[in-house]
């Protein structure tokens, strides 16, 4: 019997000293920098981004990220024959709280910002003779956010530095048109990102290093 009781005794030792000595993934990922697309879009159109994460500390990360998009277009074809350049911009920042972290899974709230930048064209006078220069402006978006997000990483299946994560929020969007005599926009509008696989197919990853 007190064979048994000792025996058990040291089982539960050496478990909870495996326990204890296991680290959770915000642990494991303190000064790692992670890097993938993401689809962090609160309702702006804007362009897919770059972003890094970097894990500062077990319960907090700093996201950065960054889109461009080129596109050329022509005014109007029965009056110009001049294509132009426009140039679509994206700047996205947050910072993921850790509410829960697990082996190969943390939880955190996010709050953060994000800046977009999208060149039109002014509209064309239809009397304007032939190859009429043609104005551009940039339409301004500003987006303050918060949401929940989930990071999961394939440890198990042996890639402990690959993750997937999908956050929903809540956003303010405040868009500033660039076109002479329009208003600023104000809503509030929930949002998804990185989760979208059914209408946009995107699933945002990061490889960390």
């Amino acid at each position: 019997m007190k064979r048994s009781l000792l025996g058990l005794g040291f089982a539960i030792g050496v478990l909870a000293a495996a326990t204890a000595g296991a680290e959770n993934a915000n642990q494991r990922m303190v000064g790692k920098k992670g890097i993938g697309p993401a689809t962090n879009d609160p309702g702006l159109s804007a362009p897919s981004i770059i972003a890094m994460r970097y894990w500062m500390s077990d319960a907090m990360a700093v996201d950065v990220g960054f889109g461009l998009s080129v596109d050329t277009k022509v005014p109007n074809a029965g009056l110009a024959t001049q294509d132009e350049t426009l140039l679509d911009f994206s700047f996205d920042v947050g910072l993921p709280f850790v509410l829960h972290g697990e082996e190969n899974m943390i939880v955190y709230l996010r709050p953060g910002i994000q800046f977009v930048g999208t060149n039109d064209m002014d509209p064309v006078n239809p009397t304007a003779p032939p190859n009429t220069a043609v104005d551009k402006h940039y339409d301004l978006g500003f987006a303050p956010n918060v949401g929940l997000g989930g990071e999961f990483f394939l440890g198990q299946l042996g890639w402990p530095n690959l993750s997937f994560s999908g956050q929903v929020g809540v956003s303010l969007l405040i868009v500033s048109p660039g076109e002479e005599g329009a208003e600023t926009d104000l809503n509030i509008a929930t949002t998804q990102n990185d989760v979208s696989l059914v209408n946009t197919g995107s699933l945002g990853f990061k490889i960390y290093f």
